[in-house]
């Protein structure tokens, strides 16, 4: 048996009620939502498990686009303290899944039917060795501009077709004292503009070759050059005290007429939401410019650790069909910005930005453009997408070249085979 797997059922066994509260079982979860709307998103779940008798501890650990909480993860299995429930994004569950930390929720999914719900392209990430491990409360499209409508009304900017057009918008926002765009230093919100020009700029099948297949004629390739190249152009288009800057406040820049735009997954549109603020009317979200339309997706699931503890496992389960009922799928989408990952819920309460996800997702998937993201976790294990988001970080905020990125990369992705 499986080392994490001996020390979650030692623990489980010696103490019998960690997470029980004497008059009913509270059930941890550790999770990366601590934002307003992420926060009030959450609450959907919770709302729906306390009226199926479980009380949620909540655990969140936020930052670094979910590193901190894996590290926080991997130190409470290593001391033999799981959490009931933990979040995961795309490899990070296949991870723990491959060790024999999780439980199969084989029952419940041939009981509920839930497969024959959920899009294809999510499945590599639930299941493991034919034993589904987590389930999926929603799909995010990740490359989405959001923009401030006041602000493009005013300098007379349309949406852009190509990156060139949104480039040459953010100069002449430059030249009228507009911040063109709000993002960080951070390496992993760097390269969600990375890879979003990845695709856009040299189409979905040579994303899949570099991102995903990470063939070095195409990591090395001229294509890629370009990619750096018009990464480069967004140097200088950010405000200077970007230094260490939470997405969810550059999403509040835009929102607040600090900055025209922000490229970001629309887990963005969450916190516009939060503010009551409308599409269309007091911002805008459109897909990033490209002649090849595409779809890159993240979505949040939630798996349960093998615990030897007969309260916690029902408390596992009943998190598993919180989450897959299609009341809480459309609800906690609303708030959080996201669509449904059930394909059998209405779309009609929505707004324009996630019908136009949720139509896109439709084509995408029919001609084969619907592609995971690499910045989160989607596209290739860590020890890759790591070497990815090291090098687009560095190269952003330093003067290096996109020949010495390229060779860079190919080095390091060489490194991590």
């Amino acid at each position: 048996m499986n080392k994490f797997k001996l020390i979650l059922m030692a623990t489980a066994t010696a103490l019998p009620l960690v997470g029980q509260a004497v008059a009913e079982t509270k059930i941890e979860g550790l999770h990366v939502w601590t934002s307003a709307s992420e926060v009030k998103a959450l609450k959907v779940i919770t709302d729906k498990l306390a009226t199926m008798g479980f009380e949620w501890q909540d655990s969140a650990v936020g930052g670094a686009n979910g590193a901190n909480a894996q590290q926080a993860l991997r130190t409470r299995v290593a001391a033999g303290n799981p959490p009931a429930v933990m979040q995961f994004l795309g490899f990070e569950g296949l991870g723990w899944a491959k060790e024999g930390a999780l439980r199969s929720l084989n029952d419940l999914y041939t009981k509920n039917g839930w497969k024959a719900d959920l899009p294809p392209v999510m499945l590599q990430f639930l299941e493991q060795d034919a034993n589904f491990f987590s389930t999926p409360i929603n799909m995010h499209r990740q490359n989405w501009v959001w923009a401030n409508k006041a602000i493009f009304d005013k300098a007379g900017i349309s949406i852009p077709a190509s990156w060139d057009e949104l480039i040459a918008s953010g100069e002449k926002l430059k030249a009228i004292g507009v911040t063109p765009i709000a993002m960080s230093d951070e390496s992993w919100q760097i390269e969600e503009l990375f890879e979003s020009i990845l695709i856009d700029v040299n189409g979905p099948d040579f994303y899949k070759k570099a991102a995903i297949d990470l063939d070095e004629t195409a990591l090395s390739s001229p294509e890629m050059i370009k990619t750096f190249e018009t990464l480069g152009k967004l140097r200088g288009m950010h405000d200077a005290g970007f230094t260490g800057r939470d997405w969810s406040a550059a999403t509040n820049m835009v929102a607040n007429g600090q900055a025209a735009m922000q490229v970001m997954g629309d887990w963005a549109k969450g916190e516009f939401l939060a503010k009551g603020m409308k599409p269309g009317v007091d911002f805008l979200c459109f897909p990033t410019p490209t002649a090849t339309p595409n779809y890159k997706f993240v979505f949040d699931t939630f798996g349960g650790f093998t615990i030897n503890n007969t309260d916690i496992v029902k408390g596992q389960d009943a998190v598993a069909e919180a989450i897959m009922d299609p009341d809480v799928q459309k609800n906690f989408n609303l708030i959080k910005g996201s669509i449904p990952a059930r394909l059998d819920v209405s779309m009609d309460a929505f707004d324009d930005c996630a019908k136009r996800s949720f139509s896109d997702r439709v084509e995408a998937i029919k001609n084969n453009a619907i592609y995971g993201s690499l910045t989160d976790g989607f596209a290739v294990e860590p020890r890759f997408s790591g070497v990815f988001q090291d090098v687009v970080g560095k190269f952003f905020v330093t003067d290096m070249s996109a020949e010495d990125a390229v060779q860079a990369l190919v080095d390091g992705i060489n490194n991590a085979r």
